[in-house]
């Protein structure tokens, strides 16, 4: 036998050893039809997936009630308040009623902006929220969703102690005339109807789909 010989006959006993374990390795590494493994769920996880899409879907139909309820009093207010109305006391009864109606759209539209940030139920394997210590951002804090929800409490209660205040007033400058209730009504359902807005705008983030 030649040297050339001897030098094929060694490169091929050198790559069957070499390269044959390699690509047995590769394809244990794969199953039949070089899929990849399947990932393992494991319960908790499946709890965690499970509940992460029952909460989604909990939020997007709160977002869809907030904006039917403002849809509709934004519409309200559009075909205008009492336009029939023609005496002190038609003036009186419409915009009582036409209040009452506002006041418990604000009622509701609020509940689902708190509903919206306040915090989820908690699994009991997982802490519970907020009772860390405060986080910093660059600009400032960051809220928990509890002082998130203390603070939505506050500015509520701001709010309606600002309009009593305001429509108060609106009261007083009749000086007593027969055309103060009405004004007082009046000013109640156009400062609701503006913190709608207001809400809106604040809570945007969490309001809009």
């Amino acid at each position: 036998m030649n040297r050339k010989c001897v030098f094929l006959l060694a490169m091929i006993l050198y790559s069957s050893f070499v390269f044959l374990p390699l690509t047995l390795c590769q394809q244990g590494s794969t199953q039949p039809g070089g899929a990849t493994p399947n990932k393992v769920v494991t319960p908790e996880q499946k709890v965690r997936l499970q509940r992460a899409k029952e909460s989604k879907a909990t939020r997007q139909g709160l977002q869809a009630q907030a904006k039917q309820i403002f849809d509709a009093e934004m519409a309200r207010e559009k075909a205008g308040d009492c336009n029939d109305a023609q005496t002190t006391y038609d003036f009186n009864v419409c915009f009582g009623k036409q209040g009452t109606t506002t006041d418990e759209n604000l009622s509701s539209f609020e509940r689902i902006v708190r509903e919206l940030i306040a915090p989820e139920p908690q699994l009991p394997a997982e802490p519970a929220t907020g009772t860390s210590q405060p986080v910093t951002a660059i600009a400032g804090p960051i809220f928990t969703p509890q002082q998130l929800a203390a603070e939505f409490d506050h500015v509520e209660q701001s709010w309606r102690q600002y309009r009593d205040t305001a429509c108060a007033a609106a009261f007083h400058q009749f000086s007593g005339g027969s055309g103060g209730p009405s004004f007082e009504l009046q000013c109640e359902l156009k400062l609701a109807r503006d913190h709608m807005r207001e809400l809106d705008v604040i809570y945007g983030s969490d309001l809009h789909l």
